[in-house]
């Protein structure tokens, strides 16, 4: 952008040096289009300051993002499936023995130990004794 203000600056100098009468129509012409070209050589500096400042703050935006997604990486690191606990002990990790999906449920949702799997609708039994606390130890043994 500077060369162009360098250069609107150089032709005012020219016109200014040609000592041309600014009352006839054609110095009125010319220094009417040097104003307009000083007129847009600001708003281009006005423009590329506010695009030099939007840079700025998206790459910001960008570094704050990269910082983020790598402290979520990382927390999925440390957490893995076998280790998913909910803190409700009213849930419970299932898996379908038709299409082999896992997916969480409420003790509430069994029915003499019927399910029916969410992904691909096949109805299965309970093998196993689930205790309604959730807890290690549960004397209530509430078969479900």
């Amino acid at each position: 952008m500077k060369y162009i203000n360098e250069k609107v600056a150089y032709t005012k100098g020219l016109v200014d040096g040609l000592a041309l009468d600014q009352s006839s129509n054609e110095g009125k012409v010319l220094v009417q289009v040097l104003d307009i070209l000083e007129d847009i050589v600001d708003a281009l500096d006005g423009i590329t300051e506010a695009q030099e400042e939007l840079e700025e703050y998206v790459e910001m935006v960008d570094d704050d993002l990269s910082d983020l997604e790598d402290f979520l990486m990382d927390e999925d690191d440390y957490m893995d499936d076998d280790d998913f606990d909910f803190d409700d002990d009213d849930y419970y990790e299932i898996i379908c023995p038709e299409c082999g999906n896992v997916y969480i449920t409420e003790f509430e949702s069994f029915e003499n130990n019927s399910v029916v799997c969410p992904d691909c609708g096949a109805p299965f039994k309970l093998d196993e004794e689930i205790n309604c606390c959730g807890e290690d130890g549960c004397d209530c043994h509430q078969e479900v």
